[in-house]
Parts: C-alpha cells; sequence; structure tokens
C-alpha cells in the first residue's frame, strides 16, 4: 500500500469527502499541498471506537453496581478504570486538590491520543496523530485552555500583566518591554512543541515500522512493533504530563497572588 494512503481510502464517498476538503481549506499551511480527508476519517474512526468502547464499559460499570472489585479479566471496564486512574494520580502530583476540576480536559486527551497512536500498530491504517493538523488541534485546545484558567482565576489583566512583571515590583515594570515578548514567545513555543514532537514520533515510528513490513512481514517486524506500543504510550504520557505542567504553572500564579494578599 503506498505511503499516506490507508484502509479508509477505500470507503465509499473517501474521494467526495477529499475533494470537498481541499475546497473548503485549499492546501495545508505548512506542506503546501492539497489537504487530504486521511486523518479526518481517522480521527472519526477513533472517536467511534471510544465512544463503542466507554459504552461497554458503562454499562459493565451499570451491572455491577456499587461493586469496586475489578473484572478478573482484561476488559473494557478495567482498561478505562486503570487508564484514566493512572493520568488522574499524574494530574493529582502535579496540580494537587484541584486536579478533579481539569480532569475531564486532559482526561479526554489521553484518551483520544492513545486510541489515534495505537490505530498507527494498525497494518494498512494511518494514526491521526501523524498529521499535525490533527497534533495542533490538541495543543491549541491546551493552549487555549491553561490561559483561560490562569485568566479566570487572577483576572485577565492580572494575568497577563504577570507576563510583563513576574517579580511583582514596581520596578519590574520598567523591564516589561523586555519580558513580555520573550515570555509570549515561551508561551507560544508550547503548542508548537507539543503538536510538533508527537506529529514527529508517531510519523518516524509508522515509516520505520512500515519499511520493515514492507522488506520482510514476518518475525523481523516484531521488535518494532513492540516499540511502537512502547512510543504510543510515552507520546501520550509526554503529551497529557507537559500539558498538566502548564495548567499547574497558571494555577501558581493565582496561588501566588492569593498569598500576596494574605
Amino acid at each position: 500500500m503506498p505511503h499516506g494512503v490507508s484502509w479508509f481510502s477505500f470507503l465509499p464517498g473517501f474521494e467526495s469527502l477529499e475533494h470537498w476538503l481541499q475546497g473548503v481549506m485549499g492546501a495545508s499551511f505548512y506542506q503546501k499541498v492539497p489537504i487530504h480527508a486521511q486523518h479526518v476519517v481517522a480521527a472519526l474512526f477513533v472517536f467511534l471506537c471510544v465512544i463503542f468502547f466507554a459504552s461497554i464499559a458503562r454499562a459493565a460499570l451499570a451491572r455491577r453496581g456499587d461493586s469496586v472489585l475489578p473484572d478478573e479479566k482484561l476488559t473494557a471496564r478495567n482498561f478505562f478504570e486503570i487508564f484514566l486512574e493512572a493520568a488522574y494520580t499524574l494530574m493529582k502530583d502535579i496540580i494537587g486538590p484541584q486536579a478533579h476540576r481539569y480532569f475531564p480536559l486532559i482526561g479526554a486527551l489521553a484518551v483520544f491520543i492513545f486510541f489515534s497512536n495505537m490505530l498507527g500498530q494498525i497494518p494498512g491504517l494511518l494514526p491521526p496523530t501523524q498529521n499535525l493538523n490533527t497534533t495542533a488541534a490538541c495543543a491549541l485546545t491546551v493552549f487555549l485552555s491553561y490561559h483561560w484558567i490562569g485568566a479566570r482565576g487572577q483576572g485577565f489583566f492580572k494575568y497577563f500583566g504577570h507576563m510583563a512583571n513576574p517579580m511583582g515590583a514596581w520596578w519590574g515594570w520598567l523591564l516589561a518591554p523586555l519580558m513580555f515578548p520573550i515570555e509570549m514567545i515561551s508561551h507560544l513555543a508550547r503548542p508548537m512543541s507539543l503538536s510538533l514532537r508527537l506529529m514527529g514520533n508517531m510519523t518516524g515510528d509508522h515509516v520505520l515500522l512500515g519499511i520493515f513490513l514492507g522488506l520482510v512481514p514476518c518475525v523481523v517486524p516484531i521488535p518494532f512493533q513492540i516499540l511502537g506500543l512502547l512510543v504510543a504510550v510515552v507520546q501520550t504520557l509526554v503529551f497529557c504530563l507537559l500539558s498538566t505542567v502548564y495548567i499547574s504553572l497558571a494555577l501558581a500564579h493565582e496561588e501566588e497572588g492569593h498569598g500576596h494578599e494574605h
């Protein structure tokens, strides 16, 4: 199967969707080539898979009632409980008692990114996280969310004023013309880093696996398949870890402001 083409290409109406996207979106802003629908269809497929397995887990949870005992074997319920508990523990260690307020955001991103990464381990399918449009959308969601969290907690002018004068002293405003651009560049680099890191790792992993599957389809690709599973897990962890840190930093400024008031 040619590079950049997946089994989704054979779905009825795929070409029509691709032509429609190209007419609406035009060329990709970073590749300067027509937009392809592969990552859009793959992302929709991931959403359907998540909804399907989540529905199974929810039904199992309803049948078990208040029982906290896990199932005897790996089920959808066990998977989501283990996966989301690990994500919540990570957030609680970084953010603290307020972690539950932001868990829906990080938990949803963790599930979507993990399922998207794992889709690339199936021969003939491309992960949506291999495309910068997908990873940039996730990164921008985090970027806008943590700024909204910080501005809501401290107030708009106080939050962005901290970027101009992080020291808080009166003389710090003298350095504002220098500090504010530096802080803005630092913040703008965060979504770029999140999106490019995830896309680059998933692209490299998928290309490497595809090469060895094409050369020797039996036995030899197995170690690279295992490595791909590890990359899928690690990249999910890295994305969610950094996102949680950014939220924690926005909250830290809020707590610092309350500390000064007291």
